[in-house]
């Protein structure tokens, strides 16, 4: 379907920076790609363009209505209605019902959310969480920054290095960095001299899960060894039995109780491990304060180095390397749990996609799903 319009006469095109009547150098015609109607899915409106020049400012424009993208050939409501529908589905099911081709569908949908998309709010910021996400094959990472508070995405670079987060602070002033008293992150030692550089004043907080996590790995390589050194039978009880070991007791039924118990009742090593286990996760359960939790922590630490199981003994000394971090914790009570959960949509959303190349535009669409939650 085509609708051709025309121009009124009884005014005049008019220049986009100061709105003086243009005298015109040249006129035409464009056709715009607009929404569909009814069983006409490709619709066109055909409408003069003049070409201007601005007594005033002396520039060349060729001024298009506001319902019309000033460089695109389309109309906002169909790039907007693309935009919709691209936010839940893969690009090319919306090539198909709007009769574009993919690329267009992201330019349309990259355009719309540059348009609409508030810039980030810098603003009495007072907790950080920073976590790096693999968006592609082949060690391709990108920095995430959240707000703690609301859930907003930030900033987002490509990298896990100090300048993927240094390009963050950049955009910062000194008192919009003054106001952040905590940041939380894993143990990357690339984030920490950054933020030991840009927000001195700002506590780091090491997130319990991750530390939880990296314990429980230290507990599955003390299971890998006693399965080496153990003999046939004693393999029989070891093998399959991560789950068991790693799970909260709390959480494994009647059947899995039996075998945890039979399990630590015939390997030493495996019991002394599974108890300093489930010690520590009682520590995150108790400590009320830095001061408590850093107390626990040490006696923590003493009676591993006793037990002489190096995995642990290793978990252990990163422990007392990192204590300051670790029991800000019990202070600020707050975790990565709000951004893991971010990286999961980042997946799904890179997934649903087919992969995203164009990391703005990723950003874009993750900013747009965090504001949608706040």
């Amino acid at each position: 379907m085509q609708v051709a319009m025309r121009r009124d006469g009884r005014s005049k095109p008019r220049c986009p920076n100061c709105e003086v009547a243009l005298n015109v150098v040249r006129e035409g015609e464009i056709a715009i790609y607009d929404l569909p109607i009814a069983d006409k899915a490709a619709v066109w409106i055909t409408l003069p363009a003049i070409q201007g020049r601005c007594p005033k400012c002396y520039e060349l424009s060729t001024p298009r209505p506001p319902e019309v993208h000033p460089t695109r050939n389309a109309t906002w409501r169909l790039m907007r209605a693309v935009a919709t529908w691209a936010s839940v589905c893969p690009a090319s099911a919306v090539a198909i019902i709007f009769e574009i081709s993919e690329a267009t569908v992201r330019r349309y949908e990259r355009d719309v959310l540059e348009a609409d998309l508030p810039e980030p709010d810098f603003d009495n910021l007072e907790i950080l969480l920073i976590d790096e996400k693999s968006v592609r094959k082949g060690h391709g990472y990108v920095t995430v920054v959240l707000n703690g508070l609301t859930g907003e995405l930030l900033h987002m670079a490509e990298g896990k290095k100090k300048e993927s987060l240094e390009s963050f602070f950049a955009k910062l002033t000194d008192a919009q960095k003054a106001s952040i008293r905590a940041v939380c992150i894993d143990r990357n030692g690339a984030y920490r001299s950054v933020l030991r550089e840009e927000l001195p004043k700002a506590e780091v907080v090491h997130d319990r899960f991750h530390i939880i996590a990296n314990l429980n790995a230290a507990l599955n390589e003390v299971r890998r060894s006693e399965w080496r050194a153990a003999r046939a039978e004693g393999k029989k009880a070891i093998k399959g039995s991560r789950f068991l070991l790693t799970a909260g007791r709390e959480n494994l039924d009647d059947d899995g109780l039996t075998r945890l118990l039979e399990l630590t009742a015939i390997n030493a090593n495996i019991s002394t491990a599974y108890i300093l286990k489930e010690e520590f996760r009682h520590i995150y359960a108790v400590a009320t304060s830095p001061r408590s939790g850093a107390m626990r922590l040490r006696r923590w630490c003493s009676l591993v180095e006793a037990s002489g199981i190096a995995p642990l003994c290793r978990f252990a000394r990163g422990i007392l390397r990192d204590l300051p971090a670790i029991t800000a914790f019990f202070k600020h009570r707050i975790t990565s749990g709000r951004i893991e959960s971010f990286n999961n949509q980042i997946a799904r959303v890179i997934h649903r996609a087919c992969g995203m190349t164009n990391l703005k535009h990723l950003f874009l669409k993750m900013r747009a799903q965090s504001l949608k939650q706040i």
